[in-house]
């Protein structure tokens, strides 16, 4: 690993744990072993580096749930929702993603919000589409009953909301928690 992917690696956890406002490039240094004035051989500053690990967060979040429909190809539609959720689940609990997530969605520094919207934005807008259209392929396929593809999908999208928000908690029976919510899901669309 070359000293610039350890930076990167640092900040992701820097950010990770303090927020965009906290990380000190001073201690950012000193966790790869180099001296502050080192640091910008490799980065032009601490908005380029936020900027770098947000670009890449959203590039893993986008390589794994491609890899799970990918996988799932010849299931059912149903089935390919039940691998995005799953998928989705382990992705974000991984802890220092999930950290680095909440702090870029709920205490966004205010003059990057706009580019972490975008830059997550991208990968949303296609994850809800592939979505989407396994939902609609079964209400036409006969495995949902006949329904408002847009509530069905928002209903989801609510309950997906509460299971990776899970995540922030301390609870000791958080996957209990998310399976009673999805197969509550599951039986108000007719899923079931």
């Amino acid at each position: 690993m070359n000293t610039k992917q350890r930076i990167e690696l640092a900040a992701r956890r820097r950010f990770a744990l303090e927020g965009y406002e906290g990380l000190s490039l001073a201690a950012l240094a000193e966790d790869v072993g180099i001296k502050k004035a080192s640091l910008y051989a490799h980065i032009e500053g601490k908005e380029q580096l936020f900027k770098q690990v947000v670009e890449d967060m959203a590039e893993r979040y986008d390589r794994v749930w491609r890899e799970a429909r990918d996988a799932t190809v010849n299931a059912a539609p149903l089935e390919r929702i039940e691998a995005i959720v799953e998928t989705l689940i382990r992705f974000f609990e991984e802890e220092e993603t999930w950290m680095l997530t909440k702090r870029m969605l709920l205490v966004p520094p205010p003059e990057l919000r706009s580019f972490i919207e975008t830059t997550l934005g991208t990968v949303e807008t296609d994850l809800q589409a592939f979505e989407k259209e396994q939902f609609r392929l079964a209400m036409e396929q006969g495995a949902l009953p006949e329904q408002s593809l847009e509530d069905v999908y928002d209903a989801y999208y609510c309950f997906l909301d509460g299971a990776l928000l899970s995540l922030f908690t301390l609870e000791t029976n958080r996957v209990k928690r998310q399976q009673a919510a999805f197969t509550v899901y599951k039986k108000g669309v007719g899923w079931i």
